[in-house]
């Protein structure tokens, strides 16, 4: 095996195309003229490729030129060898492409349950070969990841703030909050609730530390609509969130596509207020200096399928 693995790195592909016409052809002159070089400097090629591999591959007389079983047995080899050549050639040029390689994404939990799975599913289907690795992780775990190059790009809230400037981000999807109460709460028939009846509930907020947007969301609607939310349960991921709506502990403000993640035990109502503190962005966002040529067809993707009219990168 050492051996072979040595006379493989002393070759080349000009040498082994030479040795491959000779074999073909069986005749030396035919085979210079289809490797355009004169005879003598072929039939010098081969005799170096023989010296290489230790053993003659041709038996030569005045009238013919035959392979000998060691020169059967290694144009073979030379056709696979050729073969991974061309192969190699391809895949590298695929890659620079962004066809293939490699793309590390992060998604917030709603995200799952809105444009997450029909993006990956399109970029799935318009680049097969490319390897993702796919993470649950919350916005602020996303943006540190992808700063530290763990990510490649990260499904997120935004806008982004004004200090991250290593990064880039695309506005995806606008989405509306909505309140999640437990089925036998006294509001959970209503067509609508206004944020303001629900002044004396007790809610159950996403962290502060792991997801200080939605945190923050909801102190800044609770306050328009003229009080200060009293926050008694605190989770990071969206699914603990409604696990404790069911239990009858809490109610909760989430995203309105969260209307999919079904649950016996939950009411999905919407919110008759206006205010702009309701809305919410969902979009993407990766490190400028990202090179990784399967980012930029992964945006291309999620550029063509963008729900939002108003999507467009921004810098």
């Amino acid at each position: 095996m050492l051996c072979k693995t040595i006379i493989i790195f002393m070759l080349n592909s000009r040498l082994l195309r030479q040795f491959i016409a000779v074999a073909e052809e069986l005749h030396y002159g035919r085979a210079a003229l289809r490797v355009g070089i004169a005879q003598s400097p072929l039939s010098q090629a081969i005799q170096k490729l023989e010296s290489h591999v230790g053993t003659p591959l041709f038996v030569r007389n005045k009238r013919s030129v035959a392979l000998t079983p060691a020169g059967a047995v290694f144009l073979e080899e030379a056709y696979q060898w050729l073969r991974y050549e061309r192969v190699a050639v391809e895949r590298a040029q695929h890659a620079a492409g962004g066809d293939i390689g490699q793309l590390s994404l992060g998604y917030i939990g709603s995200a799952g349950y809105g444009f997450m799975p029909d993006l990956i599913g399109q970029f799935r289907r318009d680049y097969p070969q490319v390897k993702l690795r796919v993470f649950e992780m919350t916005t602020r775990d996303q943006l540190e990841r992808i700063k530290g190059r763990y990510l490649d790009v990260g499904m997120l809230r935004t806008p982004l703030a004004d200090d991250e400037t290593l990064l880039a981000s695309m506005r995806y999807q606008h989405d509306r909050l909505m309140c999640a109460l437990p089925h036998t709460h006294r509001l959970a028939k209503r067509k609508s609730v206004a944020l303001k009846e629900l002044a004396h509930e007790s809610f159950v907020a996403f962290t502060r530390q792991h997801v200080p947007a939605a945190h923050a969301q909801l102190i800044s609607a609770c306050a328009t609509a003229g009080f200060y939310p009293q926050i008694d349960q605190e989770s990071a991921q969206i699914g603990s969130v409604i696990c404790l709506v069911a239990a009858g502990l809490s109610v909760a403000l989430i995203p309105s596509n969260l209307q999919s993640l079904m649950h016996p035990k939950v009411s999905y109502v919407p919110l008759s207020d206006t205010t702009e503190f309701l809305k919410q962005e969902v979009g993407l966002a990766w490190r400028r200096d990202d090179a990784n040529p399967a980012l930029a067809s992964f945006l291309q993707v999620a550029t063509r399928l963008s729900v939002s009219p108003s999507s467009s990168p921004t810098s």
